[in-house]
């Protein structure tokens, strides 16, 4: 039997996700839905080889710092995200070990079902339109070379002063001091050869690591919003 976690900031959604999988095989079932980040880590506690359903804001913008320490404890749990924007998709894909499905909350309920049953085969699932988005990112191939050369933490931290971030708030984020934020900072700037903070922004944009775009819509699927 394939258990699941539902955890997304939406009851209504996590409603509607529930009564889909109910629906769909008789091997499927729920055994949480979660709101916050200590309800998260207690059902993961209590069903240590499930898929969670991870909306990407879930915690706030320690979502992905705090998924990256649960998935080094509970290393057989599987993860479909459940993204907002894009830009969630980049910083999952960059800073999580792994991700076994990648869902916008804009997908069709057809992708959702096609989601979960292939993540229960113990296959990896990407949405039709995340794919295109990635293949089509003209930044893809200089963000690789980035990407190389640079550890986790440090993409990280890259990513959080690309994104307007002072350096109190991403210490407060990652769980570390400022100094130890400092370090990779400077760490950073050797690396990439750069004067600071406004030539590595720059760098992230052009390079695809941030990406500067509106929020996904989060659409209700008539026939999820019908089975609730």
């Amino acid at each position: 039997m394939t258990q699941f976690i539902v955890a997304v900031p939406s009851e209504l959604i996590s409603q509607g996700m529930t009564t889909v999988l109910a629906s769909m095989e008789s091997q499927f079932n729920v055994v949480a839905i979660v709101f916050n980040q200590h309800q998260l880590r207690e059902a993961i506690q209590a069903s240590p080889y499930a898929t969670v359903i991870l909306g990407s804001s879930l915690c706030g913008d320690g979502t992905i710092e705090i998924w990256r320490r649960l998935q080094r404890r509970y290393t057989d749990i599987q993860l479909l995200l459940w993204a907002a924007r894009f830009q969630d998709v980049l910083d999952f894909q960059c800073n999580v070990e792994r991700v076994d499905g990648f869902l916008l909350a804009s997908s069709s309920l057809d992708e959702f079902k096609q989601a979960c049953t292939t993540l229960s085969r113990g296959r990896m699932y990407v949405a039709a339109s995340v794919a295109e988005y990635l293949a089509k990112n003209p930044a893809r191939q200089k963000q690789t070379v980035l990407l190389t050369c640079l550890s986790k933490r440090e993409i990280q931290v890259a990513q959080m002063i690309g994104q307007g971030k002072r350096v109190a708030e991403i210490a407060r984020l990652l769980n570390i001091s400022s100094k130890t934020v400092n370090t990779f900072r400077y760490r950073i700037f050797d690396k990439l050869q750069l004067s600071g903070d406004v030539a590595l922004t720059h760098l992230a944009i052009q390079t695809g690591l941030v990406e500067i775009e509106p929020k996904v819509t989060i659409v209700l699927n008539e026939e999820i919003e019908g089975a609730i």
